[in-house]
């Protein structure tokens, strides 16, 4: 078997390992992280629309999993 051969099932071993997870926390993270980029105004004007309903739907999904109560979100949102 070929080096390339052999890294490319080395690889593939790897990851069938160590699936990829995404937890409700990294969740978390990612609407901290939108809130963050809008506040120092990372999102041009017309990206705006997109990335308000992605937050929205994403902060829907977290309140309805419990990961965020939805108080947390208010405050938030006035921080």
């Amino acid at each position: 078997m070929a080096k390339k051969e052999q890294a490319a099932v080395s690889t593939a071993e790897q990851q069938t390992q160590q699936p990829v997870a995404l937890t409700l926390q990294d969740l978390v993270l990612v609407a901290q992280i939108i809130q963050l980029t809008s506040q120092r105004g990372a999102f041009k004007a017309e990206e705006l629309e997109s990335v308000g309903g992605l937050y929205n739907k994403l902060i829907a999904f977290l309140q309805s999993t419990g990961a965020l109560a939805p108080a947390q979100t208010e405050e938030k949102k006035n921080d």
